[in-house]
């Protein structure tokens, strides 16, 4: 038992370190009288509590789990209303690259919280950042989160729950959408020319609208029309819409992305928790 306190103990040491040594560097400067720090050690006192359950409570409560998980979330709402998010982020993501664990600029704010606390490898740590997802939509306290994970029947049951943010099916969703807008435009559009190419003939296959020009761009910029292709299929045309998406929703993002730093600043508590380090570190 005391070897294994021991250990423990060189651990929150090590943590402790690492996180002292980035404080010396020049992103001290930018923290609100050491309330960064503050977060950091009471997030290495739950590191060793969180160990404690994993190795020392043989039952493995979900009472204690559930308690720990309470704590995290009461710790990210102190960071978040203390506006030292970004900061100690920072400082986590210094001592989670001190234990050997790879954080990216995509990782979201609650999940390096998460990850800080239990040390847990990828799956479990999607589950409780999930189960503390839920609970920050639906606006719970910490005091309340067991009682909400109960209610929910445990932590898979939250994850189910929750609607996290899947940029696949995000995505999709946004082609799609875009999609509709561009055969609305390309509907109402006026020509920018009407020609006629010799000797080509164009057949359109049910359900599609548009012929297709093969075209060859020259070293000026310009486009040398050559010939129709003779049949327009439905995946053709399907493909050709779906290009056009992208690109308008690229166009789309360009022009909200100026918004975007006053968003991030106006944010509530669990709109931060599911942006990503680079959103915050930039905003």
């Amino acid at each position: 038992m005391s070897k294994k306190l021991t250990e423990q103990q060189r651990t929150i040491n090590r943590q402790q370190a690492a996180c002292n040594r980035v404080a010396k560097k020049s992103i001290r400067q930018a923290f609100k009288d050491g309330a960064a720090e503050s977060v950091i050690k009471k997030a290495l006192e739950l590191f060793s509590k969180r160990e404690h359950y994993e190795t020392e409570t043989l039952a493995r409560s979900n009472k204690e789990l559930y308690g720990i998980l309470a704590e995290v979330l009461a710790l990210y709402y102190e960071a978040y209303e203390d506006k030292n998010l970004a900061d100690t982020l920072k400082l986590m993501k210094a001592a989670l690259i001190e234990r050997g664990m790879r954080v990216q600029n995509n990782t979201t704010a609650l999940n390096v919280f998460v990850r800080f606390v239990f040390n847990s490898e990828r799956k479990r740590t999607y589950n409780y950042v999930c189960t503390l997802m839920a609970a920050l939509q639906a606006n719970i306290l910490p005091a309340q989160l067991a009682e909400f994970i109960e209610s929910k029947h445990g932590v898979e049951e939250c994850k189910r729950s929750v609607s996290m943010k899947d940029e696949t099916v995000k995505r999709k969703a946004a082609v799609a959408d875009a999609s509709v807008q561009v055969l609305e435009l390309l509907r109402d559009m006026p020509a920018a020319e009407v020609i006629k190419l010799n000797g080509t003939q164009a057949t359109l296959a049910e359900g599609t609208d548009y012929a297709f020009v093969i075209a060859r761009k020259t070293a000026g910029g310009k486009l040398e029309l050559l010939r129709t292709v003779p049949v327009t299929t439905k995946g053709m045309q399907s493909a050709a819409v779906k290009a056009l998406a992208e690109d308008l929703i690229a166009k789309q993002e360009q022009v909200v992305k100026s918004a975007k730093k006053v968003k991030v600043q106006s944010a509530t508590a669990a709109a931060k928790a599911g942006m990503t380090m680079k959103e915050l570190e930039t905003a």
